[in-house]
């Protein structure tokens, strides 16, 4: 059984390298695999993975020239709607929600996604049609009318925290970061974050709807307009998960980690670190740190450099940086190195600590590598991820915008030296690659498949 499976990723790294890892699983069993890109995504797909690609082309999709060829997400309107709308600022997690409620702020990310759709809605249509698809997969809180009403089979693929897909009270609201055994807040938080990001997600879907002649959802739903009918499959060790609080319904399914490998034919397949900060050249007590903000948080250059003017001060380890898309504004010490955009997969394993902005990608990716983690997040389920992983015993969170130079490296030290939690981690990392979740996620696709096509006949 071969299968035509199309794939339709939101425009933003972590959503399209989620989707290249379950992409990957499917095309080992045999199945043809297809992506919707845009042209600046184009060739990444067929190139380095062997993806067939649909080119969408959104004449209005104007954003700034960076004039660097070295990041793959340059001209990418999303980051710079995130950018400038205050959501990397320092505001708590409960003041941010301001920045999703369309009535207050009509420049949002879910605009950007339905406007972006709404662009390209007819060339989507007819690729479809064309295509005949035996399975649409798509990782978008908005979502294609003519996928989401259409006639053909589709799974929502969620690369974020699960907290969102639980819906329950018996866990923190999503985006909160808030503790787990403590209730307070939670009620709060919660209404606030159903009448903004929520009312937000649904009243974009509408609009998009609307323009396009499909009928609109029942207002005040709740009801998320991404899940799928069919099938949901969602990225998150089962370390970490929420499954003891709470239960998701039988058309949903956990995979330890998306993780894409590194394709043969590419040059991450072949990467190597600097000569003096390879392992073999390292003092005993030097360790190498793994620096990674995302392609979002690494845009904000004030935030980069003060992290970086910390590590560079009073630590004798060593650290590989991702500088991001402004990598130009950036300047690393002696004790650093790093390039615009670094192959992850490869580097996690070369590594002994990660200090990231907690997005689901490199959360899962490096529990994968049995690495132990300093989260900084910035927004969105970032606040989530953090909480998680120091109440789980797999690191520590630190104030994003208030942390200090000794702050920083005292924690640093902490966990390098936390012999139990390395453990935890390695045991961990060991589980997750042995991890057959993923095999089962496709298995269930082919199952749901063989399911439709009986009830068609």
């Amino acid at each position: 059984m071969s299968l035509k499976i199309l794939f339709n990723p939101c425009d933003g790294l972590g959503h399209i390298n989620a989707c290249i890892g379950l992409a990957q699983a499917l095309q080992l069993r045999g199945h043809r695999i297809y992506f919707f890109t845009n042209k600046q995504m184009a060739g990444q797909y067929r190139d380095r993975y062997g993806f067939e690609e649909f080119i969408l082309h959104n004449n209005s999709n104007e954003s700034i020239d960076t004039n660097d060829d070295d990041h793959p997400i340059k001209n990418n309107k999303l980051m710079n709607v995130i950018i400038e709308s205050g959501l990397l600022s320092d505001m708590s997690p409960f003041e941010k929600l301001d920045l999703y409620d369309h009535n207050k702020n009509p420049n949002i990310f879910a605009r950007t996604m339905s406007e972006q759709i709404l662009n390209v809605h007819e060339q989507m249509l007819n690729i479809i049609d064309k295509l005949q698809p035996d399975l649409i997969i798509v990782d978008s809180m908005i979502v294609a009318p003519c996928i989401l009403y259409g006639s053909y089979c589709w799974a929502f693929s969620w690369s974020a925290n699960p907290i969102l897909l639980y819906r329950s009270d018996h866990i923190p609201p999503m985006m909160s970061g808030y503790p787990s055994d403590n209730q307070n807040g939670w009620s709060e938080f919660r209404k606030k974050f159903n009448k903004t990001f929520i009312s937000s997600i649904c009243y974009y879907q509408n609009w998009l709807n609307e323009q396009l002649g499909y009928d609109k959802m029942i207002e005040n739903s709740n009801d998320l307009p991404f899940i799928s009918p069919y099938l949901n499959i969602y990225g998150y060790p089962k370390e970490l998960d929420y499954n003891k609080m709470a239960n998701l319904p039988d058309h949903f399914i956990r995979i330890d980690a998306f993780c894409r490998q590194s394709s043969s034919s590419s040059s991450d397949s072949s990467f190597e670190l600097p000569e003096k900060f390879q392992r073999k050249n390292l003092k005993s007590n030097v360790r190498l740190i793994y620096v990674s903000m995302g392609s979002f948080g690494s845009a904000n250059v004030v935030l980069m450099k003060r992290l970086i003017d910390a590590l560079a001060a009073n630590s004798l380890h060593k650290f590989i940086i991702s500088t991001g898309l402004y990598h130009q504004q950036i300047r690393l010490a002696e004790n650093q190195w790093g390039q615009p955009y670094l192959p992850q997969t490869q580097i996690l394993p070369l590594i002994d600590l990660v200090i990231t902005h907690g997005g689901n990608n490199t959360v899962t990716e490096t529990l994968m590598a049995g690495k132990p983690m300093i989260i900084m997040p910035l927004y969105t389920d970032q606040y989530d991820n953090a909480q998680r992983i120091q109440e789980c015993g797999y690191g520590q969170r630190i104030d994003t915008h208030r942390f200090t130079s000794s702050e920083m490296n005292t924690m640093i030290d902490q966990i390098l030296n936390d012999i139990e939690m390395l453990k935890r981690c390695e045991q961990t990392g060991i589980r997750i690659r042995q991890s057959e979740t993923k095999l089962e996620a496709c298995k269930r696709i082919e199952k749901l498949f063989l399911k439709e096509t009986k009830e068609k006949d």
